[in-house]
């Protein structure tokens, strides 16, 4: 389906500019952000709204109450998260878009039950079903897939990697973005993340590394889109390679381990306290949190 006909239908475009910055409306976006109904739920996206959020990306995360035995559990993974974003809509006036895919640590408890062969088959299946609502306008990206963060098997590498090559080439028919969850990045991993897609023929500009290194530069990442935390050391040293990059929390709304990654309010509070000691103009703000969202994703913005 040509991104166009997705653009078109995507009934939530547009990130809405409320919040004034020195009297002048800005868009604020978060870029990677997850809910549960077990944590604070639509209380964190109201948390997000009052600290002066306009936009998030919510994106799929496992649910221990759904446990993936075989790739038709996604569809009830999916819907969790679906339902979340309409409840957020409800309550508050903060644009959600929504990414879905399968966690690629998913691989290693299905390896234990159906071998690596039918593991790697239900999560390939698992992007399909997430494919299918980018195509019926539900979702606006793929993610986050890719590997483990951690060390792993050569099995269990190679596996993920055939499957974020999988999810590359469905992003590429869907013409949406894939958001990528793997270990921390170096050049040598962008350039490898910038070979899947060119073999995909999938922009590199639509591949976002989620929970990015501070690689900015063109020459560093190669065209990929880096995700960076919102934490002022990260951002300083990304902006020392221009404003190519989003913003995240990585929000992961467990009650277990509260504020983790970093609390829901963090991106819009730290976009104006940074402006306001004058590490971000105006202008970059725009560029991170409007300009490159509607660049990378295809969304309409402001």
């Amino acid at each position: 389906m040509a991104w166009a006909s997705v653009l078109a239908g995507w009934r939530y475009g547009g990130l809405l500019s409320r919040e004034s910055i020195e009297g002048r409306a800005m868009a604020i976006f978060d870029n990677h952000f997850h809910l549960r109904p077990t944590g604070l739920g639509i209380e964190a996206a109201k948390q997000f709204e009052r600290a002066g959020g306009t936009a998030l990306m919510l994106t799929h995360s496992p649910y221990d109450d759904i446990p993936i035995r075989r790739a038709e559990d996604y569809e009830a993974a999916y819907a969790r998260t679906l339902a979340m974003a309409r409840q957020v809509r409800e309550a508050t006036q903060v644009n959600v878009f929504v990414a879905l895919g399968p966690y690629p640590v998913d691989l290693l408890p299905l390896r234990e039950s159906l071998g690596i062969d039918g593991a790697t088959d239900v999560l390939r299946r698992g992007i399909d079903l997430a494919a299918r609502h980018v195509q019926e306008h539900e979702a606006v990206a793929l993610g986050e897939v890719g590997r483990p963060h951690f060390p792993v098997e050569g099995d269990v590498r190679q596996a993920s990697n055939e499957v974020l090559q999988c999810a590359m080439g469905a992003a590429r028919e869907c013409g949406c973005a894939v958001i990528l969850h793997t270990e921390d990045p170096t050049r040598e991993t962008f350039a490898e993340f910038a070979a899947m897609a060119d073999r995909a023929g999938l922009p590199r500009e639509r591949v976002v590394k989620h929970h990015s290194t501070p690689l900015t530069r063109q020459e560093d990442n190669l065209g990929v889109v880096p995700s960076i935390l919102a934490k002022e050391d990260l951002v300083l040293e990304a902006l020392k390679g221009g404003t190519g990059f989003l913003l995240e929390t990585d929000y992961i709304d467990d009650p277990r381990r509260p504020g983790a990654v970093l609390g829901p309010a963090t991106v819009p509070r730290k976009t104006k306290t940074w402006i306001e000691k004058g590490i971000l103009t105006d202008r970059a703000a725009s560029m991170i949190h409007q300009e490159l969202p509607e660049r990378t994703y295809g969304l309409r913005i402001g």
